[in-house]
């Protein structure tokens, strides 16, 4: 009767923890759905028509789900959206608007990373990022930060990738230059991340008011 009593509620509970704690020890790039709520900081002007043009692109002639270009600076905080957006508004007031410079198109065995244009590490953009750690401090353990615009989602081969995919998005952001060579963000986007991607939306959007030191 103890049994039939107490631990049937404690399943679900029990299943919670273990799927929350399955997600935070694997790298949630690597799955189709995600977790908590990111910070974005997404191109502006021509250079967000190039890149949205191109993700369309992509989307339609893969078949793959079709997202906003952007960059993200930290994410999958786990506290409540009124906690994030307060921390944003503190972090955005440090970082002034900046730019982000394009390297190459990369690929990586990884659902929400499969085609990415990755970013040049230049001292604007690291310091974005030390600063979004130390006030999103449990990001502070997170790997050296890779500055990256993601430009299809999914799960295909290698081969498939560098074969077609990455030869036809090269062309695109070649095409598209320099729109998409020099990208310029002036505010972070919080976003819910939580699950499939078709579920996301956005939190609110915080400018970005430091000044340049």
């Amino acid at each position: 009767k103890t049994d039939s009593m107490f631990i049937p509620p404690l399943l679900p509970l029990a299943a919670s923890f273990v799927t929350h704690f399955r997600q935070m020890s694997t790298d949630p790039y690597t799955l189709s759905s995600f977790i908590g709520h990111s910070l974005w900081v997404c191109p502006t002007g021509a250079s967000r028509d190039a890149y949205q043009s191109i993700i369309q692109n992509a989307s339609s002639s893969l078949g793959t789900f079709c997202f906003p270009p952007h960059i993200t600076l930290v994410a999958a905080m786990m506290t409540s959206p009124e906690d994030v957006v307060e921390r944003a508004k503190i972090l955005a007031a440090k970082i002034s608007p900046y730019e982000f410079e394009f390297e190459s198109v990369s690929q990586r065995n990884a659902y929400f990373q499969c085609v990415y244009c990755k970013m040049k590490r230049t001292e604007d953009v690291v310091n974005a990022n030390k600063i979004a750690r130390e006030v999103f401090t449990e990001r502070n353990n997170d790997p050296e930060y890779m500055p990256h615009l993601s430009l299809v989602y999914g799960n295909f081969t290698e081969q498939q990738k560098t074969d077609t995919i990455i030869p036809s998005l090269e062309t695109q952001i070649q095409q598209h230059a320099p729109q998409t060579t020099t990208i310029p963000v002036d505010s972070i986007e919080v976003w819910s991340t939580q699950g499939d991607a078709s579920e996301w939306y956005l939190v609110e959007t915080v400018p970005l008011t430091g000044s340049k030191s």
